[in-house]
């Protein structure tokens, strides 16, 4: 019975956590709008697998992991920063040359998904907020430490939240990739990745 109560407070606290759109998000939706529905899904579950690994270590142990990774500052701001800004350039760049080298002529939409569920695993998991996150909300639910049963539905509850709302990020992309035009889509990839940078930035300043 337990479980019946704590898996719908899981998937509350997955989708409160993945809802908030941020640097992960615009980069869920390029995905979708580069790659499709189907080329999106290794970094949907890459998302989605870091938000169930750190539910699964704040549920174990929080109390004692959260202080380590805490102790990690700022690096793993300082490193995040870095990497966000370099992969919005990169698609800056790449977003330009395509449009300079065949203009008028719609983009061939990339469909490689080669290292895009471990790139987007690092990104995920180099932000440790998400396991601080889950260690201030669980004491507050004292259903959750009720049974292995009640742990166990409320990680479930956090994991499909968090995966069908990644998805829905990328479906959107993808909707958009099938119903716009090229230019369309070079005006959101400037806009998208412009905003990954400026994420980035603000990552690295508040981490000084």
């Amino acid at each position: 019975m337990d479980a019946l109560v704590t898996f719908p407070v899981g998937a509350l606290a997955g989708l409160a956590l993945a809802a908030p759109l941020g640097a992960i998000g615009v980069l869920l939706m390029q995905e979708g709008l580069e790659r499709g529905l189907r080329g999106g899904l290794p970094a949907t579950a890459a998302v989605a697998t870091v938000d169930t690994l750190y539910c699964v270590i704040a549920v174990v142990a929080g109390t004692l992991a959260a202080p380590a990774i805490a102790g990690l500052a700022p690096w793993p701001q300082l490193g995040g920063g870095v990497v966000l800004i370099a992969i919005g350039i990169r698609a800056l760049v790449r977003s330009l040359r395509a449009t300079g080298a065949a203009p008028g002529r719609p983009r061939t939409a990339t469909t490689s998904t080669r290292g895009r569920y471990p790139l987007f695993l690092a990104l995920t998991a180099i932000n440790p907020a998400t396991l601080l996150y889950f260690v201030a909300i669980l004491p507050g639910l004292a259903q959750v430490a009720g049974s292995a049963t009640s742990r166990f539905a409320f990680v479930a509850g956090v994991a499909t939240a968090s995966f069908a709302w990644q998805m829905l990020l990328v479906v959107v992309g993808a909707a958009l990739r099938r119903t716009t035009g090229p230019r369309f889509r070079f005006g959101t990839a400037l806009v998208g990745n412009g905003v990954v940078i400026l994420f980035g930035i603000l990552l690295i300043a508040r981490a000084l």
